[in-house]
């Protein structure tokens, strides 16, 4: 009886401690996606201020309506966007009156669910018959990308990672055994990912393509696709009814891209940048060995599920990349669109590793080739300016860059770290078990050390703008109780400065755009003018309510209106009882620079029609400026020179006699720059003094340098 025993517990203890190894792995991935979970929220709540507008503005604005009134709204008025998952999601946590707290609670939201994108990259690994030990490096890396700083922002994509990768899962799971269950998972969440972002509206055509492909490789697509007949069916469904209805319309918000013009030699150009910037996104050394390990999944596959992910993860990546050179800002890079098929190229790497590192030469080649693009192409260029707006990853580079003190010194350090890494797993491929550790080693290094300079760039950046842009109470403008107030946007507004105002005062309800100004997104705002009597005419009526005056390149005084708040660039005026234009300076910013020219218009008070008088301006050359000269053109085709003294000032009188409004117009040469406005001198607000002036000439009066104005 013993002896019968024994070789059962033989047979089994291989079966128990793979089962023992199994638990334990779910266990280090349930505390790897806790892990991540409480250290993407604390990023998050450790961020000033959003700034990646308008999109966080719209899904909080989405999200607050929903919430309030049920239905998708901003400022007021049904906004036609389909991709509703994220505010659909987050409403709730808009309920709370502090617009704070409920700003990091959607942040919350989104650090668990983007936590979660390491379930099915562990899922798929294994299900591709790679180790446990593997796939929790695989999961890592996942989460260890660039690219989750999107879990502190007010965007889809922390919804549409998870749910996208749990597509591809559920897709290979369908295609390597065509259940009725696996083909509903892929179906549900192919949807749930084309809900939270639209660009997944391909993952059903890249299924097709996969099907089409494993039934020629296994020379049976007939059968192939009559085994996926269920999927075909349900997705046959939305197809029939957005033709019925034309896409434009199915697509309302981003209807555009049907219209999208095509040039070939700009996709391929657009496609080339995106690529290298996901090169370096990607970690660096484990490129050559996912093209390797793509392309022996799809030439010689070893299972009909390896070759399956090996179709689904091209086409796919292929779909993004053609996405991301056609819509959006195709000018910029747009990693954006794209690091969703990261986690699929490390799996396409370890199932090259898992190979046993065959075909050794090409890897050495593709190496040698990764590393001289990295050497020819610089990404000085990609991360200047706004050129990085939607590439996280950039973010990271240009911090390095500021680092080490030129953009030139930063990219050759991302370029040198890069080939160090590529040439260490070349040299270590030789031996196969240690190849493997090194490579996923260095990668999850390369993309936490980006991803660390990427957070630490995103919160410098952010507490930059709120300084900028917002008082030390952010909500002010709901603080003084005004009711309803209108946003007052100049010509000269910063856009981001009214998405500020916007996303933190909930009663900001209604954005009004004076003559020239620009719009700040496509919903609804309402063009203003300045009647004679210098009410501010919308549709016709005047505007009665309070007031957030836009005021970082304008100066504005009112009548019939007082003035109960001010943050950097802007004024809150309380009707009194209605509010009247009664000086318009455009060219003067908020911090009392003139442009090198602009624009003066002073209105009659209210029950009078003309305006007779002295306008009063005084200005000033600070030191170590030099002595100015600032023309005044009046009316009349008068033009007047005042000289303005080095380190003094003048006081200029300007004679007004006008029925209606009187407009002078002024220029002066510019003589440098402050922040992102050239300047020329100092200018005080101008003072109306009533009486006279009608026959009176225009005076300017120098004061000696050194003498206050």
């Amino acid at each position: 009886m013993a002896v019968a025993v024994r070789p059962k517990l033989r047979l089994k203890a291989p079966a128990l401690v793979t089962a023992r190894g199994n638990y334990a792995a779910v266990h280090l991935l349930a505390g790897l996606v806790g892990l991540s979970f409480v250290l993407r929220a604390t990023i998050g709540w450790l961020r000033a201020t959003p700034v990646y507008f308008g999109d966080e503005y719209l899904y909080s604005s989405l999200g607050r309506s929903l919430a309030e009134h049920g239905r998708p709204l901003v400022r007021g008025h049904a906004a036609d966007f389909p991709a509703l998952l994220q505010p659909l999601l987050t409403a709730p946590v808009w309920l709370v009156d502090d617009v704070g707290v409920a700003y990091h609670l959607d942040q919350t939201l989104g650090a668990l669910a983007i936590s979660l994108a390491a379930v099915p990259v562990y899922w798929l690994a294994r299900r591709l018959d790679l180790s446990a030990g593997v796939a929790l490096a695989l999961a890592v890396l996942a989460l260890a990308l660039p690219d989750l700083v999107y879990a502190s922002w007010v965007v889809a994509e922390p919804f549409a990672y998870p749910l996208a990768l749990a597509a591809i899962a559920a897709a290979v799971a369908a295609l390597a055994r065509p259940t009725r269950g696996a083909q509903l998972a892929f179906v549900a969440l192919a949807a749930l990912a084309a809900f939270a972002r639209i660009q997944f509206v391909v993952l059903p055509a890249c299924f097709l393509g996969a099907v089409v492909i494993v039934g020629l490789r296994e020379r049976r697509v007939r059968a192939a696709l009559r085994e996926q007949l269920l999927p075909f069916a349900l997705f046959a469904v939305p197809v029939a009814v957005a033709l019925a209805l034309g896409p434009s319309r199915v697509l309302a918000f981003y209807g555009g891209v049907v219209h999208v013009h095509l040039d070939p030699l700009a996709l391929v150009g657009r496609s080339g940048r995106n690529l290298l910037v996901l090169l370096y996104d990607s970690g660096f050394v484990l490129v050559p060995g996912a093209l390797l390990g793509l392309g022996l999944a799809l030439a010689r596959p070893r299972s009909r599920g390896e070759l399956a992910f090996a179709a689904m993860t091209a086409l796919l990546a292929v779909a993004l990349l053609l996405e991301a050179g056609l819509f959006g800002a195709v000018e910029q890079a747009q990693e954006r669109y794209l690091f969703y098929v990261l986690p699929l190229a490390a799996i396409g790497f370890a199932l090259y590793a898992a190979r046993g590192w065959p075909l050794r030469l090409y890897h050495a080649l593709l190496a040698g080739c990764v590393v001289t693009v990295a050497a020819v192409v610089p990404l000085a260029g990609y991360a200047a300016a706004d050129e990085k707006a939607h590439s996280p990853s950039l973010y990271g580079v240009f911090r390095i860059e500021q680092w080490l003190g030129t953009p030139g010194n930063g990219s050759i350090a991302l370029a040198l770290a890069g080939t160090l890494g590529v040439a260490a797993v070349v040299a270590c491929s030789l031996r196969p078990g240690r190849a493997s550790i090194v490579a996923l080693s260095i990668a999850i290094a390369f993309a936490a050390g980006l991803g660390a300079a990427t957070v630490i760039f995103d919160h410098d950046n952010s507490r930059s703008v709120r300084r900028a842009y917002l008082p030390r109470d952010p909500s002010w403008v709901d603080h003084a109780h005004l009711g309803d107030v209108t946003l007052l946007r100049n010509i000269a507004g910063v856009r981001g400065g009214a998405f500020q105002e916007l996303f933190w005062n909930r009663s900001v309800t209604r954005l009004a755009l004076m003559p020239g100004a620009p719009e700040i997104d496509p919903f609804n705002a309402d063009r203003v003018h300045v009647a004679d009597d210098g009410s501010i005419v919308a549709g016709g009526r005047p505007l009665t309510g309070a007031l957030l005056v836009d005021e970082h390149a304008v100066t504005m005084e009112f009548s019939g209106a007082r003035k109960v708040g001010s943050a950097p660039g802007y004024s809150l005026y309380r009707p009194d009882p209605t509010p009247r234009v009664s000086l318009f300076f455009l060219g003067r910013y908020d911090d009392g620079w003139l442009g090198d020219r602009g624009t003066i218009i002073v209105w009659p008070r209210p029950g009078s029609t003309s305006l007779h008088g002295t306008l009063v301006l005084e200005l000033r050359s600070p030191v170590p400026l030099k002595a100015a000269t600032v023309f005044f053109h009046l009316p009349g085709g008068r033009l007047l020179h005042t000289r303005v003294p080095a380190g003094g000032s003048a006081t200029v009188r300007l004679p007004v006699c006008s029925r209606g409004p009187w407009a002078t117009g002024f220029r002066s040469k510019m003589r440098g720059f402050l922040g992102d406005h050239s300047v020329s001198v100092k200018g005080g607000v101008p003072r109306f003094v009533a009486g006279g002036g009608c026959t009176a000439p225009p005076r300017p009066a120098p004061v000696r340098a050194g003498e206050a104005a």
